[in-house]
């Protein structure tokens, strides 16, 4: 099947600073959303803590999922639950809980909102090895875009008889058309390190 496939590299993504430290908004949905309107559906980003203690913003109505890239933080939500975070584990919380983390880590954000939510995933891939990625969304949720962000290394992807490569920070983005089929995409490490790649799944839940 034919797919919608754009592909950002870390020259396009919108920097900004934040009382932890630097942020980085990758992509946000629909076309020309931002973080700072709240007028998003879905967004990804990544974000640099660098001090020992922070206190999230209040996101009222916002689902966050939220992936530690390099570091080790422990998120405390108050009245809730503590949780400590090694790389590439995760945790899901709502934006509106009283957040603090207790660390220095470099993050990974997937935020949803309305009828919208997904997942992260976490893939790594061997020196010149490939992998098989497959997904297929479940009755009751519309696919609406596979997220493939590069933490480290690099991977190639052909994607409609077109080759993409992608690098450090860069993030291939796929928006799906047909939510009933299995969609599959090998992703090729042609390097001699191992690659890692946060997957995101992002879907709309369907309402029959």
């Amino acid at each position: 099947m034919k797919y919608d496939v754009e592909l950002l590299r870390q020259e396009n993504y919108k920097p900004t600073f934040w009382s932890g430290g630097m942020a980085t908004e990758l992509t946000t949905y629909p076309l020309n959303s931002d973080y700072a309107s709240k007028n998003f559906l879905w967004r990804l980003g990544v974000a640099k803590i660098d001090i020992l203690e922070s206190t999230f913003s209040n996101l009222p109505k916002v689902s966050r999922k939220f992936m530690v890239i390099e570091g080790q933080i422990t998120l405390d939500h108050e009245d809730r639950y503590r949780k400590l975070l090694n790389p590439f584990e995760q945790d899901n919380f709502m934006g509106d809980w009283k957040t603090k983390t207790y660390g220095k880590a470099s993050v990974f954000n997937l935020m949803t909102r309305e009828n919208y939510n997904g997942e992260l995933l976490h893939l790594n891939i061997n020196p010149n090895k490939q992998f098989k990625f497959e997904y297929r969304a479940p009755l009751n949720k519309d696919l609406s875009a596979i997220c493939f962000y590069t933490v480290n290394g690099s991977f190639n992807c052909t994607i409609n008889d077109k080759v993409f490569e992608t690098n450090k920070n860069d993030l291939l983005l796929i928006n799906c058309i047909n939510s009933r089929c299995t969609h599959e995409f090998m992703l090729s490490n042609t390097t001699s390190e191992i690659t890692n790649i946060i997957v995101s799944i992002i879907y709309r839940n369907s309402v029959y």
